[in-house]
């Protein structure tokens, strides 16, 4: 009995050590197994979290390639671009589209133009034309121009990093020719143009924040322990590296959680429900992380709004959807009137609080489904989706009445308005690249239209468009051949009524033999940068001409963008240099215009002229805002009274009080007067008791050609009014 009871004690201890051993080597197992769980769970979470920032961090070398690759194509495929390469006007053109750009554009900081030769026409960094040939400045620099040449017109674009004299620089180069080359070019005939952009520490940190890369830095090599991007040149070979910690989101998530899996070590349920909460978490973080680069991605960080990637985005997903039953989709790119006041007047503060209220605005006033975006600037886009079946709603001039009402900011009063460009595409039959191509052209007409315009794209807007370009080409043409006339207009002293001055008119009659307008073909020439070329040329043939009439002034009318050209002075003094013609008979007319826009640079030029010994007269005073200040800041020798004072005196019973008073002004500043656009007896005699001392318009001469002016001018004729035949 006695054994019979130990053996069943026996047996029991050996259960309960055997379920204690059991017990034990499972707990044992199973935490071992838990142990092994988490550890995989941090170090997956580690490596899935360094996986993005690589992924991030190709895609940003990926952008920055892409980004300039677009811009030396674009500069690069240009027919514009490759006619003045091989022209004359090399130097300066190139200097004024890309080497003066280098200044303060953001997607380059260098630009160099060599030649079939590989000889530098141009080479300009920062503004500046650099001090080292471009092959010492930068490495493998033959084999990039090589690549470009080799590469076909529908190759990418080589671009790639190469070490400088500066740092590392992402650099890429094309060869310049049109748009639709032909066959019979040969591709080592062509100019290339390169641009460069350094990797400054101001482009990482850029870097750091769009991706999302956090401590981002640029190495000359590779740093252990740190996570690695590398940067390659033309051949393949390294040339930097972007390298950054890795965040470890699962080792820190694991951290917060350790205290708590420790004490709760003894219950496996706990320790398991524990692992989940871990892994749970750091899959949220992850989650979590990825819909903020992706919201900073596609949104503006002023605004809040969608920026230029978002609208894309959000438009091809409407393409993508459409079909025979979609409705109608809008796009409205809007452009704000005045806003470049206000940045002036008030600083970019006041500015950027103006914009973050415009959007608030759009916010306000247009539906909740309209989808709204920020294209930098002040420009801004909408897209609306309507019903095709259901009345147009007019978004266009909901959008101007929402933004032309009085917005307060900082205690101040701003008013504003827009300008609006629609693009219609029913059904979504339009591709989103086409539609705001449209948009672009409808803006632009309203632009041209004046403030507060809503204009919708029109099929003719492609028409005139063309035409525009046809007589662009036209114009680039005649320009070359020298052919632009000059026509000359007398001046006529106020008292004894013998001519004392000419000025000198523009004139353009196209092969074909059609009159084409100055206030057509000279806005014209400033949207195509033919104007410094057109000016130039007049400025020659006038001086030309004028060197037969002596003891009276020559005028010449000025662009105001081609006072803006920093070497106008030194092309006027070379022009009268090469004519003979004394500085002194010289007389350049500017508008206000310029004076308003860029008050420093003219300073710079008028000073220049002056220097020369030419004088600078106001023109067209009294059509605009030019005041006192302005006539005594500047110092002008001349004021052209505006032809439109002179035409009221008819009809309107005060405008010989204003214009006498215009005139009174002058005088008392010593400035003479001139008064143009005179077409009766009245007018001229109103004129000179008002205190005119130069009289011009057609009750005198019409504009007539230089043989017609010499003629007049050695027979002694003082009224040219009765010869009606213009040049």
């Amino acid at each position: 009995m006695h054994r019979h009871v130990f053996s069943e004690g026996r047996r029991r201890q050996l259960q309960v050590v055997a379920v204690a051993t059991i017990f034990v080597v499972v707990a044992a197992v199973l935490a071992g197994l838990v142990a092994g769980s988490i550890n995989t769970l941090t170090a997956t979470a580690d490596a899935i979290d360094d996986g993005r920032a690589r992924h991030a961090a190709a895609g940003a070398l990926q952008s920055l390639r892409k980004q300039l690759g677009a811009t030396v194509r674009d500069n690069a495929y240009w027919d514009d671009a490759f006619e003045q390469v091989n022209s004359d006007a090399r130097v300066d053109w190139t200097v004024e589209n890309w080497g003066s750009t280098t200044a303060d554009y953001p997607l380059y900081d260098t630009a160099i133009v060599v030649d079939s030769r590989n000889v530098p026409v141009i080479a300009y960094r920062n503004g500046a034309p650099m001090e080292v040939p471009p092959a010492q400045f930068f490495g493998n620099f033959s084999a990039l121009l090589k690549a470009a040449r080799r590469a076909g017109p529908s190759d990418p674009v080589p671009v790639h990093f190469v070490h400088s004299s500066a740092g590392t620089a992402l650099i890429g180069a094309a060869a310049i020719q049109p748009f639709e080359r032909e066959p019979s070019m040969r591709p080592q005939d062509f100019y290339v143009l390169v641009f460069a952009k350094h990797i400054t520490p101001a482009v990482v940190a850029e870097v750091s924040e769009s991706f999302n890369i956090a401590g981002l830095s640029l190495d000359p090599y590779p740093v252990p322990g740190r996570l690695e991007a590398i940067l390659t040149d033309v051949a393949g070979n390294k040339v930097a590296a972007f390298t950054w910690p890795s965040q470890a989101p699962g080792t820190k998530s694991y951290a917060m959680v350790a205290s708590d899996l420790r004490a709760a070590g003894a219950v496996l349920v706990v320790f398991l429900c524990g692992i989940g909460i871990v892994g749970a978490v750091t899959v949220r973080s992850l989650k979590a992380s990825e819909r903020r680069a992706r919201y900073r991605a596609l949104r503006d960080p002023l605004t809040g709004l969608l920026n230029r990637a978002g609208l894309l985005e959000s438009m091809s997903g409407i393409s993508a959807e459409a079909n025979s039953n979609t409705p109608v989709i809008k796009l409205h790119f809007i452009d704000l009137d005045g806003f470049k006041a206000v940045n002036d007047a008030w600083g970019h503060n006041v500015g950027d609080e103006l914009i973050v209220a415009v959007s608030h605005r759009l916010m306000e006033t247009l539906p909740e489904n309209a989808i709204i975006a920020r294209l930098g600037g002040d420009e801004f886009a909408v897209v609306t989706i309507e019903n095709p079946y259901l009345p147009a709603s007019d978004i266009g001039h909901r959008i101007q009445r929402g933004l032309s009402r009085i917005f307060e900011i900082g205690g101040r009063t701003i008013e504003i308005g827009a300008s609006v460009g629609v693009a219609t595409s029913p059904s979504g039959m339009i591709e989103t690249g086409e539609l705001i191509r449209r948009a672009d052209i409808a803006l632009y007409r309203a632009k041209d239209l004046g403030r507060g315009q809503t204009v919708d794209f029109e099929d003719s807007f492609d028409d005139d468009t063309n035409r525009q370009a046809a007589l662009e080409a036209q114009l680039r043409t005649t320009l070359a051949a020298g052919n632009i006339d000059v026509a000359f207009q007398a001046l006529f002293d106020a008292k004894s009524g013998s001519i004392c001055g000419v000025e000198a008119l523009a004139r353009w009659i196209t092969e074909g033999g059609d009159r084409i307008a100055p206030d057509v073909f000279i806005p014209l020439a400033e949207r195509s940068g033919l104007i410094d070329q057109l000016g130039l040329q007049v400025l020659k043939k006038s001086l030309q001409a004028a060197t037969s009439w002596p003891a009276i002034g020559l005028a010449v009318n000025v662009s105001p963008l081609q006072l803006k050209n920093p070497r106008f002075v030194k092309q006027v003094t070379d022009a009268l240099e090469t004519a003979d013609f004394d500085p002194r008979r010289l007389s350049i007319e500017l508008t206000e215009g310029v004076l308003i826009s860029d008050p420093e640079q003219a300073r710079r030029a008028i000073d220049g002229l002056k220097a020369a010994g030419i004088k600078v007269a106001l023109d067209d005073f009294g059509s605009g805002f030019a005041s006192v200040g302005t006539l005594r800041q500047f110092g002008f020798d001349r004021m052209k009274v505006d032809r439109s004072l002179i035409a009221t005196l008819d009809h309107d019973q005060n405008a010989g009080a204003v214009l006498h008073a215009t005139i009174a002004l002058a005088n008392a500043l010593d400035i003479p007067v001139t008064a143009e656009g005179i077409e009766t007896e009245a007018q001229a005699e109103v004129l000179r008791v008002s205190g005119c001392d130069a009289l011009q318009g057609y009750l005198f001469s019409r504009p007539i050609s230089a043989e017609q002016f010499t003629e007049a001018y050695f027979n002694g004729k003082r009224d040219l009014g009765k010869d009606r035949s213009a040049a």
